[in-house]
């Protein structure tokens, strides 16, 4: 919808505001990590470490 009839209809008190919805979500990444391949043993490193701070989290 055009802004101008989005601004119209707020002048004429004819606006909604519980119908609008703002989504900001965004994801990105370094190009260097596209296609990034780790060893088992990184991995299993990192879930522990995920794991042990989760853990000292409660």
């Amino acid at each position: 919808m055009p802004d101008g009839v989005i601004a119209e209809a707020a002048r004429q008190g004819r606006t909604d505001l519980s119908l609008v919805s703002v989504d900001s979500t965004t994801a990105r990444t370094h190009h260097d990590a596209v296609g990034m391949c780790i060893g088992k043993e990184v991995m299993d490193a990192l879930e522990e470490a995920a794991a042990e701070q989760w853990r000292a989290g409660q």
